[in-house]
């Protein structure tokens, strides 16, 4: 029972992080915003072209007779101060929330190995649901191992969350879909 029950809690928040994550691509709409903060989430965000063009915004003013002239027109930043502040929230929670799921997984992991064992005799097989559970591990691993390590933060951080949720996906219906291995559970074919 508490093989099954991690692995579904993991599943969740690792889904719901990739989720989040998959959102900041949406938010971003593609373009190069850079975060500036720790992995963990502290700081705020800087876009670099927002940074260059928040400098244009400053009107140059000139003074006559002690009114004030705008004499450029501000430019409009890449995206709306609103969605840089969503785009860094997203970024934030969604590293929390796969960082609160990811333990979850080797646990489940374990435990159905310790299962495993009881019941068909080894650890570990090779089954197709075993082999996408490690794949999981492996991508959301890096995820982390990116973000805490190499700082990275952001867009490609998100990629590789998006890229998560598709093998969360395979692993936890796909697999079950095929019903082929240990872990069939006679579900369609």
């Amino acid at each position: 029972m508490m093989h099954v029950s991690v692995m579904l809690l993991s599943y969740a928040a690792l889904m719901v992080g990739s989720l989040i994550a998959i959102a900041f691509l949406v938010v971003t709409r593609g373009q190069a915003v850079e975060l500036k903060g720790s992995s963990v989430g502290t700081g705020s965000f800087r876009d670099r072209k927002y940074s260059l063009k928040r400098a244009a915004e400053i009107p140059a003013v000139a003074s006559a007779g002690g009114g004030t002239a705008t004499l450029t027109k501000p430019v409009k930043p890449a995206l709306s101060m609103q969605r840089l502040t969503l785009a860094d929230t997203l970024d934030n929670i969604s590293y929390r929330i796969i960082g609160l799921g990811f333990p979850l997984l080797p646990i489940g992991i374990i435990a159905g190995a310790v299962w495993a064992n009881e019941a068909w005799g080894s650890y570990w097989s090779w089954d197709p649901k075993e082999t996408w559970a490690l794949i999981t591990w492996l991508v959301f691993a890096a995820y982390l191992h990116a973000r805490i390590t190499k700082g990275w933060q952001g867009r490609r951080p998100a990629i590789l969350a998006a890229s998560g949720f598709v093998v969360v996906w395979i692993c936890y219906l796909g697999v079950n879909i095929l019903g082929k291995g240990l872990h069939s559970y006679g579900w369609f074919f």
